[in-house]
């Protein structure tokens, strides 16, 4: 979580920080301590991708050329998607046509709801191809075994069989996967999960986050199903210790 906080301040310092809080000489907001307030609101959406697309190589910067003509293709495609339905179009094929999105392309959702961001984000003046910099290509290194074991006991949990997008299980006398909210997720209940978690990175909507900030707390509001992660701070003659091993959070103990 440390290396969340230190991720947050220097957003905090790239954007244009909340006016009304007492700022240092630096310009830089400042509680009554002394130590920079990150108080304030934030917004995570960016056409800039997470993985960097492998043309670039182990380029880590756009040109302003490269990152206009990025923004401009996310323009296009908002004013395409935004454009009204056919009311004459045909039903979605039973089960959907196999493809990700809203149960296979049925109408999850439409691009009304989405918001992934319309700008290209920069650091130092300098926009970046991806938001991954490490390792040098900016793309996630293959699976270990064990992780791909774990993912496909998640993807498992979350298919529940051989799901082929119809209600397969109304033709069993056994209870179906989604009869009630014990057999569903804590995602699909849409009670923990998602961006809640570090790290917060884009999605395809909810990418706001409010920060409140304490001389002894800090508070992360996540837009996201509503996560609040609060962050317990040391201070000068106040010591802060993890809680109890058999006390166990969902979201985990978070200190700083």
């Amino acid at each position: 979580m440390k290396r969340v906080i230190r991720s947050l301040a220097i957003v905090a310092l790239m954007l244009a920080l909340n006016p009304g809080i007492a700022a240092d000489d630096d310009g830089v907001p400042r509680t009554a301590s002394g130590r920079p307030d990150l108080t304030g609101n934030y917004n995570a959406a960016t056409v800039t991708p997470l993985q960097r697309p492998e043309r670039y190589g182990d380029n880590l910067y756009l040109s302003r050329e490269e990152a206009t003509r990025m923004e401009g293709d996310m323009a296009a495609r908002i004013e395409e998607e935004s454009e009204a339905s056919d009311p004459e179009r045909e039903a979605p094929p039973e089960g959907g046509d196999g493809s990700d999105g809203g149960s296979g392309n049925v109408g999850g959702y439409n691009f009304f709801w989405l918001d992934r961001g319309t700008e290209a984000f920069a650091v130092d003046g300098k926009f970046r191809t991806s938001i991954l910099i490490d390792p040098l290509n900016g793309r996630f290194p293959p699976m270990t075994e064990s992780a791909a074991r774990r993912a496909a006991a998640t993807n498992a949990k979350i298919v529940r069989g051989d799901n082929d997008g119809t209600a397969f299980w109304l033709d069993s006398d056994e209870p179906g996967p989604f009869d009630g909210p014990e057999s569903l997720l804590a995602q699909e209940r849409c009670i923990v999960g998602f961006t809640g978690a570090a790290p917060t990175l884009p999605s395809g909507y909810n990418n706001y986050k409010t920060i409140v900030q304490t001389e002894d707390h800090v508070m992360i509001l996540i837009e996201m199903v509503h996560d609040a992660r609060v962050v317990r701070m040391k201070s000068e003659g106040r010591a802060v210790e993890h809680l109890p091993s058999e006390i166990k959070k969902w979201a985990g103990d978070s200190i700083g």
